[in-house]
């Protein structure tokens, strides 16, 4: 236990002080290699099965093997790859698992490691982003963390016009991406009434088509994954109603500081959904969260005053409680050990 502390600690402040900019790059550059050292220390030390989702993964109960090709295609094909791809080396699950959490472990480090480098992302916002993330994407989510990751980098290019196809991919890892995909037609000029529509006329589709759709397999997976998000847990509301606030005052304080600027179709496409599936099930709307977070985020808004900004950056290193809690919250068995 004291070892994981450590090397938390370690892995926090590494990334804290390498999302720094210093006179001499060989620093920030030793921070980064530091970083990316002790992070792979702390993925020896916490064992994939402690993760809350493993064994949901392990006995196939969210990850399924397609029956055929067709079925490959439908039902979110990425991690079924890694797991096909693992398995040519090794027959061993316990084996295949570890490699894929492995795998899943050095992609978001990687990411991490882009974020740092970027130089018109504030401090504050990397550490918000790290602290709230590092562990969902690199511990606990296999499917959903590279689709996540995909958008995020496509915010970023696409707020600066530059283009990233590859966010296209995303259906393939997470069906729900495929809601937030509509954003990839937000150049089009008519991009809200197109947006308006589909939301108008997508729930009278579904409904229509029910009886019909509900013999094709690939709609039975989408009405499994919704019933599966109607199970509530009331403590874990409590955290999603965190959440909620938090992102209610970012939204808040974005329209007080740049109105219209708020109005971009990535900060309204994600924020509609994020609400509307919130007061569905808060735990639906978590998985909106990092769509709704790197959106906001990674607008280039007109900067804050430097002291503004020094002092969120300094005071980001308070981010550790929430950084540690979700350690906890992510991994229960750890209370155990």
């Amino acid at each position: 236990m004291n070892l994981l502390i450590i090397s938390s600690l370690l892995t926090f402040f590494l990334y804290y002080f390498a999302c720094f900019d210093f006179a001499d790059s060989k620093k920030k550059l030793s921070y980064i290699i530091c970083f990316v050292t002790i992070a792979f220390v702390q993925r020896f030390i916490i064992a994939p099965e402690l993760n809350n989702d493993f064994y949901l993964y392990y006995d196939f109960k969210i990850f399924h093997k397609p029956a055929d090709l067709f079925s490959f295609l439908l039902k979110e094909p990425y991690l079924y790859s890694v797991y096909a791809f693992f398995d040519i080396f090794s027959n061993d699950k316990g084996i295949i698992f570890s490699c894929i959490y492995w795998f899943n472990h050095i992609v978001t480090v990687v990411f991490f490691v882009w974020l740092i480098k970027l130089k018109d992302i504030d401090v504050w916002k990397k550490m918000l982003l790290f602290s709230i993330f590092y562990f969902f994407f690199g511990f606990v989510l296999l499917r959903n963390a590279p689709a996540y990751l995909l958008f995020a980098v496509y915010f970023y290019y696409s707020y600066r016009n530059l283009k990233f196809n590859y966010v296209l991919l995303t259906p393939f890892m997470h069906i729900s991406s495929i809601l937030i995909l509509i954003v990839y037609f937000y150049k089009w000029k008519k991009y809200y009434l197109f947006f308006a529509i589909i939301c108008i006329l997508g729930p009278i589709f579904f409904l229509v088509f029910m009886p019909y759709l509900e013999n094709l397999d690939f709609f039975r997976y989408v009405l499994w994954k919704i019933n599966d998000y109607s199970k509530v847990n009331i403590v874990i509301g409590y955290t999603h109603w965190l959440f909620f606030a938090f992102i209610t005052l970012l939204y808040l304080l974005g329209i007080i500081l740049y109105k219209k600027r708020m109005l971009h179709p990535f900060l309204v496409t994600t924020a509609f959904f994020y609400y509307v599936s919130y007061f569905v099930n808060p735990i639906m709307a978590f998985r909106f969260t990092p769509y709704v977070l790197f959106a906001l985020l990674f607008l280039n808004f007109d900067p804050l005053k430097k002291q503004i900004v020094r002092i969120l950056n300094l005071s980001s290193v308070f981010l550790c409680v929430i950084y540690l809690f979700i350690l906890y919250h992510t991994h229960n068995k750890l209370i155990l050990i």
